[in-house]
């Protein structure tokens, strides 16, 4: 299945995404995670060609991440989740898209689970997959992820891209090419600014900015089907378990053996999980 890429503006920037399948099938939008040189088709190189060829899948870069570069970029996620919400929807009525079902990936699920929070209706099926949302204590890994900059050299890039892993030895080599390739981005000015603005301080903060309050979560309808990997070195399995226990309608699949990008490490069995789930044939 082929990927195609496209750009759309969406307020003040353009959304660069992309796409792939039927432009009449039923619509998912995959959202990617936040570490320092993260872009959707990172994030979802396998999953996206997999769910194209049932679904219209569509994989923006998030705003301030990638070639979706915000021209007024604000300071702290609190600021951003705003931005990125409204980028999302904004996103849709481009494309026509009246409700969609939703992959989110850590940050992207967080995205998700505030999308779900304004508007509820414009959506269906949600994958979460390790996401924040819920309350946490900063991890290690998260503030070294986030306070990436703090250090900023390909080494520390390396190890964060090896942590991604349970088994980096899945990608072999690929993981020093990764980080490569990946630093070459972080250090433009125009990504490291960005990051930098999301992300500045205290994690904590930015964590908590994500957490919706239990009892919104306990009104949200929508079935809902939460992934983690049992050996995430960046959010813990606590808050998967915590919004399965709270939203009505969610249910939990932990993967062992596996770390923080499950659609990488685990990823046939992930996908095939998620398309079934998104067809309907459980939850």
């Amino acid at each position: 299945m082929e990927v195609l890429n496209s750009r759309l503006p969406t307020g003040g920037f353009e959304t660069f995404y992309h796409h792939c399948g039927a432009a009449d099938a039923n619509p998912v939008i995959l959202l990617h995670g936040s570490g320092p040189g993260a872009n959707a088709i990172s994030n979802w190189v396998h999953a996206l060609p997999f769910l194209g060829e049932r679904y219209r899948a569509i994989a923006p870069d998030i705003a301030g991440f990638g070639e979706s570069q915000h021209h007024q970029p604000p300071i702290g996620a609190a600021a951003w989740i705003e931005e990125w919400t409204a980028q999302i929807i904004a996103l849709m009525d481009g494309l026509g898209i009246a409700k969609a079902h939703l992959v989110g990936n850590s940050m992207g699920g967080g995205v998700s689970l505030q999308l779900l929070r304004r508007h509820p209706q414009r959506f269906e099926r949600v994958v979460l997959m390790g996401a924040v949302g819920a309350p946490f204590t900063a991890t290690p890994g998260l503030q070294r992820g986030w306070g990436y900059y703090r250090i900023g050299t390909e080494e520390e890039l390396a190890y964060l891209v090896s942590k991604f892993l349970h088994n980096p030895g899945v990608l072999g080599a690929d993981v020093d090419a990764i980080a490569k390739q990946r630093f070459g981005l972080v250090m433009q000015e125009r990504i490291r600014s960005q990051f930098e603005r999301m992300f500045s301080g205290d994690a904590q903060v930015h964590v908590d900015a994500f957490v919706v309050p239990e009892h919104e979560l306990r009104a949200m309808p929508h079935p809902t089907l939460l992934t983690h990997g049992r050996e995430d070195f960046f959010i813990p399995t606590s808050t998967s378990q915590y919004v399965a226990e709270r939203m009505p309608n969610a249910q939990l699949h932990m993967f062992h053996h596996c770390g923080h990008w499950i659609q990488i490490e685990q990823r046939q069995a992930f996908n095939q999980l998620v398309l079934d789930f998104l067809d309907g044939r459980f939850g």
